[in-house]
């Protein structure tokens, strides 16, 4: 295949990006995206399968803050794209300017965990804050599985509840993070798109995943969602989430990176049945967590508060985990885990100090 031109440069590239996203940030997403066409294109523009997951750890810079290559590196990569390797940069850097489209949409695939985890919009783009907590949360359940094998021989398998499970990501990095056969996993979701990408992620990550992975539609806010959960699992021991919580406010202030391209329902938490087309932001709970009071009844209301139910998790584990949006849900949110039957809570920071897990146990 020939290549382009010798006339053509990075430098229209990254003065367009600069434009848009100022100097240094506008030099790491054109060297994050000189990486991706480079591992994941051929000289025909097809996608490279098998290079795939080069291309996903080299995207994790984009949110591990790890520098990308020098601007000499890039640069020298010049005279190695193919005809077809510029078009989809040059395609790439006008989604990024013109139509605000996440970088992390642009490549299409990053880490979590262990997992690969391929993205589309409207899907939720992970955060790597939800990445932090779960394997922190992953290697607190090893270490509890442990324990109960060593007094008593293998114990059966954690039931554990992803609820807005979107990409999949938190219920296949924990299926590939956790030990062996120690954890069936259900990720539910309200939204078809996020279910259908779910699915091809866990095919995607079929032999990373040590655990079993399963998918449901369901909404969670519906008046049988109770009794729908239990038929997919008759006994849940925990629940996670990513759930949505960013306040009505907060919404509004959004950069168009997130407002135009991810889906309002992962964001806002919204009453059910609500048509997130024509809602009124005006109209939302306030305080952003609405939603997760509502998780911690339905926690409640499939038994995971309760001991008797899940002896397994015993005390020491817990029982419902979340994500907040800082401090000032933080206190709220342990008032409603409180409310129903959680007893103890605990709050973790992130790496950048801020409230971002509330954890609710249950204490004898």
């Amino acid at each position: 295949m020939p290549r382009s031109p010798s006339n053509n440069t990075l430098i229209p590239l990254l003065r367009k990006l600069s434009e848009k996203l100022g100097e240094q940030q506008a030099k790491n997403e054109l060297r994050w995206m000189v990486d991706h066409v480079h591992a994941a294109l051929d000289d025909s523009g097809q996608r490279q399968v098998s290079r795939l997951e080069k291309s996903a750890h080299r995207a994790a810079r984009i949110w591990r803050d790890q520098p990308a290559r020098s601007a000499a590196e890039v640069e020298q990569d010049n005279i190695r794209f193919s005809t077809v390797q510029w078009a989809w940069l040059r395609q790439a850097v006008s989604d990024r300017t013109e139509k605000h489209k996440p970088l992390q949409y642009i490549l299409g695939n990053q880490p979590f965990g262990k997992a690969n985890i391929s993205l589309r919009p409207p899907v939720l783009i992970p955060r790597w804050e939800t990445e932090e907590w779960m394997l922190r949360l992953v290697g607190m359940l090893n270490t509890h599985m442990e324990s109960l094998s060593a007094d008593g021989g293998k114990p059966r398998p954690l039931n554990i509840l992803d609820a807005c499970t979107g990409t999949g990501c938190i219920a296949l990095g924990m299926a590939c993070g956790l030990e062996p056969e120690s954890a069936v996993i259900s990720g539910i979701d309200i939204a078809d798109e996020a279910i259908a990408l779910a699915e091809e992620n866990l095919a995607l990550n079929s032999l990373l995943a040590k655990n079993k992975v399963q998918f449901h539609k369901l909404d969670l806010q519906s008046p049988d969602a109770s009794s729908q959960l239990l038929e997919v699992q008759p006994c849940w021991d925990i629940v996670v989430s990513n759930p949505p919580y960013v306040t009505p406010s907060e919404y509004g202030q959004l950069d168009p990176d997130v407002k135009e391209w991810e889906d309002i329902r992962a964001l806002v938490p919204m009453p059910y049945s609500t048509d997130p087309k024509t809602v009124n932001l005006k109209d939302l709970d306030p305080s952003g967590i609405a939603f997760i009071a509502h998780l911690a009844k339905l926690a409640r209301d499939i038994g995971v508060s309760d001991n008797g139910v899940s002896k397994i998790a015993g005390t020491s584990i817990p029982r419902l985990v979340v994500e907040v949006g800082g401090k000032l849900q933080t206190e709220p949110v342990c008032q409603a885990l409180h409310d129903h039957g959680f007893n103890s809570t605990e709050v973790w920071k992130d790496m950048a100090g801020n409230e971002r897990v509330v954890l609710g146990y249950v204490k004898v």
